[in-house]
C-alpha cells in the first residue's frame, strides 16, 4: 500500500503548478488586453494521476493543451519547457484570432 502522505506532497506540487501556470496564462493575456477564464481538467490513467488538460477561454474563443504531471510538476518553480512552449502558442492564437476579430 502507499504512502498518504508522500501522494498529498506530490498532489500539493502538482496544484501548485497549475496554479503558477493559471497565472502566467493570465498575465500573458493582459498584456494583450484580454481576460479569460482558466480551468484545468485531471487526466487519470486507472484511476492515478497522469497529467491535466488545460482550457483557456477568451471572448468565447476556446484553446486547450494537455501536458503530462511531470511537466506540470516540473513548473512548480517557474512555467518552463513544454508547458511554457503551449502557453504561448495558446496565448498567440487568441492575438490572432479574438485580435483581428476585435479591429
Amino acid at each position: 500500500m502507499g504512502c498518504p502522505v508522500k501522494d498529498e506532497q506530490s498532489r500539493e506540487e502538482f496544484d501548485t503548478a497549475l496554479s503558477r501556470i493559471r497565472h502566467d496564462i493570465k498575465g500573458r493575456l493582459v498584456i494583450h488586453g484580454f481576460f479569460g477564464s482558466v480551468t484545468y481538467r485531471d487526466v487519470e490513467v486507472d484511476h492515478l494521476l497522469s497529467g491535466s488538460t488545460i482550457e483557456v477561454t477568451v471572448k468565447g474563443r476556446t484553446a486547450q493543451r494537455s501536458f503530462s504531471r511531470q511537466e506540470i510538476e516540473d513548473c512548480r518553480l517557474r512555467v518552463s519547457g513544454a508547458v511554457l512552449s503551449g502557453v504561448i502558442a495558446m496565448v498567440e492564437e487568441f492575438v490572432e484570432t479574438v485580435g483581428s476579430i476585435a479591429t
